[in-house]
């Protein structure tokens, strides 16, 4: 059987193969691009919260406040403050796991941030919830509107039930 010579690809045959693949990933590309979803649009409740949040962390608070955690209890069951006043609860998670700081019901304004991000205050019911994992610090500004006794507490499964809560007074 005689060899038969290679014959070399027509250019015409390449640019052509060539435009193909470069207009499907394009198409790649755009399709990518325009397929983002609903989340990644600001919903106006999301807005309303970042300028409240911006609001209270421009500036000294009125009060400053510290709240340890650690396995299973908070450095102290009782933090006070005074009705309409700005106050920043600074709080450190010096256990060995994660921890939290809730209050289910507290009226008034209220902006969460950790490390350097703010984050959503609010989780299911609690309307202040402030998660950190082991070493995490965060701080916590409120504006409390209506004096009152709150309970503040971890939502870690068991950690209540263990003492892990306080009262936080507002007068």
């Amino acid at each position: 059987m005689p060899v038969q010579p290679v014959q070399k690809e027509r250019p015409m045959r390449r640019m052509t193969r060539f435009l193909m693949m470069a207009a499907v990933a394009s198409l790649a590309v755009a399709v990518t691009a325009c397929s983002g979803s609903e989340a990644t649009h600001t919903k106006p409740e999301d807005a309303a919260r970042a300028a409240v949040a911006a609001a209270l962390f421009t500036g000294p608070a009125g009060q400053s406040l510290s709240l340890e955690m650690t396995d299973l209890k908070f450095s102290t069951p009782a933090l006070a403050a005074k009705s309409g006043e700005l106050v920043e609860v600074a709080l450190a998670n010096k256990g060995s796991i994660e921890h939290d700081f809730s209050i289910a019901k507290l009226p008034g304004e209220k902006a969460l941030r950790v490390g350097d991000r703010d984050t959503d205050v609010a989780k299911g019911n609690n309307e202040v919830h402030a998660h950190l994992r082991a070493g995490q610090t965060g701080v916590v500004r409120m504006r409390v509107s209506s004096p009152g006794a709150y309970e503040f507490f971890c939502t870690v499964p068991g950690h209540k039930e263990a003492g892990m809560k306080g009262t936080f007074t507002v007068q």
